[in-house]
This record gives C-alpha cells, sequence and structure tokens, in this order.
C-alpha cells in the first residue's frame, strides 16, 4: 500500500525558528522530502508590495493570501510526486484551516513555535536589529506581544512548542519524537 505524503506546517512568530528547522525537519523525513520557506513569495513581490500591519490594507491582505495559496499549491505539487513536505511560514487563525483545506491525499501535520517573547526579542536583535515587528508596537517587546496574539487565534490542533533554549536540532527531535501530536 503506498503511503500517503506528509505535510508539515511549521508556524510562528517572526524569528521563532521555522526557516531554520523546517529544512533540518525535512532532511530528517522522506526520502524524498522537500521544503519551502514561504517568504520566497513575499519577497517575490517587487513592485508594489504592502506589508502586514495590524490595520492591513486589502491589497496587503490580498498578497498575503496570494502568497499562503502559493506555499499550499507547491506543497501539494510536491506531494503529488510523492514527496514529504515541509512548509515554513507565519500563518496565523484561520489562514491556517484554509492552508490545509487547500490539500487533499497526504497527512497533514501543523507545528507551531512558541518560543518566549525574550527569546524572540534577542533572536531578532542578533538579525541585525531590522527589526520586522517595528509596526507592531512601540518597542520591539511589544511588537511581539501584539504580534503573538495572532497565535491564539490558530486552531488548538498540532503540537505547540515552547522552544525556548532549544538548539534546531534538539526542536527537531522534539518534533519527530511526537510527530503523531503534530496531526491536523
Amino acid at each position: 500500500m503506498e503511503r500517503s505524503p506528509k505535510v508539515i506546517l511549521v508556524t510562528g512568530m517572526q524569528a521563532a525558528g521555522k526557516s531554520t528547522i523546517a529544512p533540518l525537519l525535512a532532511a530528517r523525513l522522506g526520502p524524498p522530502a522537500a521544503t519551502l520557506d514561504g517568504d520566497v513569495f513575499y519577497v517575490g513581490v517587487v513592485a508594489g508590495a504592502e506589508v502586514m500591519t495590524p490595520e492591513p490594507s486589502a491589497e496587503a491582505v490580498r498578497q498575503l493570501e496570494l502568497r499562503y495559496d502559493a506555499t499550499a499549491l507547491v506543497a501539494q505539487h510536491y506531494a503529488d510526486a510523492g514527496f514529504d513536505f515541509v512548509c515554513s511560514d507565519i500563518i496565523l487563525g484561520g489562514h491556517v484551516e484554509r492552508w490545509f483545506s487547500r490539500l487533499h491525499d497526504i497527512t497533514p501535520y501543523l507545528v507551531v513555535l512558541i518560543p518566549s517573547v525574550e527569546s524572540i526579542v534577542e533572536r531578532e536583535i542578533g538579525r541585525g536589529g531590522n527589526n520586522s515587528y517595528r509596526d507592531w508596537g512601540d518597542s520591539l517587546e511589544d511588537g511581539v506581544r501584539a504580534l503573538q496574539a495572532g497565535l491564539e487565534d490558530i486552531p488548538r490542533r498540532g503540537l505547540w512548542l515552547d522552544t525556548t533554549g532549544q538548539t534546531p536540532e534538539q526542536t527537531v527531535e522534539t518534533i519527530l519524537a511526537d510527530l503523531e501530536k503534530a496531526r491536523w
């Protein structure tokens, strides 16, 4: 009997470790297995890009949903070819359910990375202080907390991990050990 490909969505806040964890996790799946960071589609809009803010424009929301749809299409494409697939992106609230609804004939998994606010702040500063949270609060900490509220809108399914203090390799080991808990 053919196995159903695994499609794992790794989500969480900016600087939570998604884009580091996803390829490490994909490398432990399959073979074959592939990965994609949703930021590929975010930076792909080179003219007229609009960023998400606490009060996003209709165009910003449209571009965000295009990005989510594109990552789901790529995930399905690889799954149709028999690949396990790991997608990393900031997908929050009802968008998570919508993302999974676009997939078929796969085994879906959700992993939500939730390191502490302090850990995210440290990582964000370590990236050079570009401050992805600048539109979300008066301080970096406030911005992280404000955007983190979006995690509360994700259905409480899948595997939710506080990765504070873990190495990427430890996080991958934890995910693999508890993979059944991550089933969507």
